[in-house]
């Protein structure tokens, strides 16, 4: 007994999500699993061969990565006594065994579990290596380097710490060692846990881990990009034709992505990092979800109510166990709760495929997508089990496959309910063509009680024609009149918000589109920009050379202004007198101040001559932009600015003036 329980410990799979498969995947595999259980068995026999002598592991021979269990040694402390500074005696003892298998895996156990790593250098210049304990929901991983007897670094991770305190900020445990040359080193790692017992360990050069990195962090954005887009347009679809089944079906994936996040480490990393106790529930309580949604999801799309009320019942039961069981989650051990979720789950998935098959065989024709998408998840289980034994090689598709199932199961079960949407408006549609063909055969007996009245409706007819002729005609001449009368109104409002003198749009218009403008900044996020600028000594122009020259100078410098301005949506206006004020949305400090430099030297260029003599014309400018939160913040940008063109005429005029968010005016720029 004790020899089968080692041989079951050993081939304890890697991933919970295994489980979900247990039935299929034990059947296949049997004959797999006699055979390895026999040779486990029989090296458990002769423990001292595997610790005659301790061989060092040169870290020179990783060229890229590898799994390095085979090289570990191993040593199980049922009573959890030991302590770190016995494990030099215990190697020496002969107390640890060498492990022959990749992956280290003991099933569920109470027990503490030592890992002795002995590595060396033997090359002619230092090398380092990072490890990865490639399995996130391991409770307690205390790792321990030892060198020449002494303890030279201790890192202490596992769920059960705070995920920012891991030496490497990644979903799995990483640490690096650094070994000089024909140095060595002991490495003890204590691993303590209440969720399976598996330590998958993996020694990489650190372009590889990166490499291997960004390739996983790809294909785990394509899984959750994947999902989340089933679930906001399956949720659209809800919103819309407000079925239930869509509900039941968008939180279905939600709980699977919830479930594959928690036991990837995805959001314990990302999502709760200092939330331990929730991150070992969010596990159980995401599968159970999965259970609850899903059996609720199948007993309403297979239509079991009306047609398998037995089944019905079986689901119903299924349903209220996964709510117990989130319940019980909140209050009982890890372990407890995650194997009777797994068991519930399995016996959920069994009945479900069990349960498409009969459908689909009974003329179901939505079920054949139902159980295809739930085959595809078992596939992806199948595949995942077969490379954890060795049958298939590792790689993105044998690593993953529990999640590419998953995915094709979500877009499978979204084509179902498709299809079954156009079944039902299939069915709708014939009702209502049956309905119509009743509805045309009394028709039919109508008009033949209607020719005796046609006769007398044609005379009627011809007499509304002429009164509809001349009711159109009516209506024709009361159109051309109103298109009029819309056309002077389209020239008034022209007028209206058009400075007479410059053409330029006047301060009512200007009012009006900057409040829409600090609206649309507010709700945007976006900056917004203002410009005002003023004729430097127009009073004494005007004075000097007269208002008919000041007006022709004010229309030259609104020309010359218009001239800089190419976008759309930026506002330029006579603001009154000789000032005028720019909104530009959408632009920063940087852009304002350019458009304002801009403007004073298209100004300055201006040949303004009066009497045959060029008379100089100079602006000044102050220019304010801002990232308001509030409309009054947006509003406040006018009166920066014109603090910013006052700062302008002090500093002596021809220049542009920012005024910065501090509440100061930058000191004017003058080109």
């Amino acid at each position: 007994m004790a020899a089968v329980s080692a041989m079951l410990r050993v081939t304890h799979l890697k991933s919970i999500p295994i489980f979900l498969v247990c039935p299929v995947v034990l059947a296949l595999l049997r004959p797999l699993l006699m055979c390895w259980g026999a040779v486990v068995v029989t090296l458990s026999t002769f423990p001292n061969l595997a610790v005659a002598e301790i061989e060092y592991f040169d870290l020179n021979e990783i060229e890229r990565s590898e799994q390095i269990g085979h090289r570990l040694y191993y040593l199980e402390d049922a009573e959890q006594e030991y302590v770190i500074d016995q494990m030099p005696t215990m190697v020496q003892q002969g107390g640890f065994t060498r492990s022959t298998l990749e992956n280290l895996s003991f099933g569920y156990s109470d027990s503490v579990f030592w890992i002795y790593l002995p590595l060396t250098n033997l090359g002619e210049r230092g090398i380092d290596r990072l490890f990865e304990i490639a399995y996130p929901v391991l409770d307690h991983v205390d790792v321990y380097i030892v060198q020449n007897g002494k303890f030279v670094q201790e890192y202490l991770m596992g769920d059960k710490q705070h995920f920012n305190k891991r030496p490497y900020r990644h979903r799995n445990f990483v640490f690096m060692l650094e070994v000089e040359p024909q140095q060595k080193f002991d490495v003890y790692i204590r691993v303590q846990t209440s969720s399976s017992m598996q330590i998958p360990i993996f020694a990489w050069e650190e372009k590889a881990f990166i490499e291997d990195g960004q390739r996983q962090i790809l294909g785990l954005g394509l899984y959750y990009g994947t999902m989340l887009v089933m679930v906001l347009y399956n949720m659209f679809v809800f919103l819309s034709v407000r079925e239930v089944n869509y509900f039941y079906y968008v939180m279905y994936v939600l709980s699977m992505v919830g479930f594959i996040a928690s036991l990837n480490g995805i959001s314990y990393q990302y999502l709760w990092p200092n939330s331990i106790w929730w991150n070992d529930q969010s596990i159980v309580v995401s599968l159970a979800a999965v259970v609850m949604f899903g059996t609720l999801f199948t007993r309403n799309f297979l239509d079991l109510p009306s047609t398998m009320r037995v089944t019905n019942f079986c689901f119903s039961v299924l349903a209220v166990l996964g709510v117990i069981l989130i319940a019980a989650s909140m209050v009982l051990p890890y372990r407890i709760m995650i194997i009777s979720v797994i068991l519930v789950a399995v016996v959920g998935i069994f009945l479900s495929i069990t349960t498409g098959i009969i459908r689909w065989s009974q003329g179901f024709s939505a079920a054949k997508f139902y159980t295809i998408a739930w085959s595809s998840m078992l596939f992806g289980g199948v595949i995942l089990a077969l490379n954890k034994f060795g049958v298939l090689p590792r790689n993105t598709i044998t690593e993953n496959g529990t999640q590419i199932g998953s995915a094709l199961e979500v877009i499978l079960l979204s084509f179902a309910l498709a299809d079954r949407l156009n079944l039902e408006k299939k069915m709708r549609y014939e009702a209502q063509m049956s309905s119509l063909e009743h509805e045309r055969e009394s028709r039919r007996a109508q008009e033949k009680a209607l020719l005796h009245e046609r006769d007398a409706r044609e005379a009627q007819e011809r007499a509304l024609r002429i009164q509809q002729r001349a009711n159109e005609m009516l209506e024709r001449r009361v159109q051309e009149r109103t298109d009029e009368l819309e056309k002077a109104n389209v020239k008034l409002q022209e007028l209206s918000t058009t400075d007479g003198l410059t053409g330029l749009k006047n301060r009512r218009h200007f009012d009006e589109v900057f409040r829409l403008e600090c609206k649309r900044a507010v709700k945007e996020l976006k900056p917004l920009s203002v410009i005002i600028l003023d004729i430097d000594h127009f009073k004494r122009f005007n004075d000097q050379y007269g208002h008919l020259i000041g007006d022709d100078c004010l229309i030259t410098v609104a020309n010359a202004i218009r001239g800089q301005i190419h976008r759309d949506n930026d506002v330029v206006a006579r603001y009154g007198g000789e000032e005028f004020v720019l909104v530009l949305p959408g632009t920063e400090s940087t852009g304002a101040m350019h458009v304002a430099d801009t403007i004073r030297l298209a100004v300055m260029a201006i040949k303004f001559r009066v009497d045959g003599v060029d008379v100089p014309v100079t602006i000044s400018l102050g220019v304010a932009t801002g990232h308001p939160d509030n409309e009054d913040e947006a509003a406040q940008l006018l009166e920066f600015a014109d603090t910013a063109l006052y700062i302008s005429k002090k500093s002596g005029r021809n220049c542009a003036t920012l005024y910065s968010d501090s509440g100061k005016a930058d000191m004017p720029k003058n080109i």
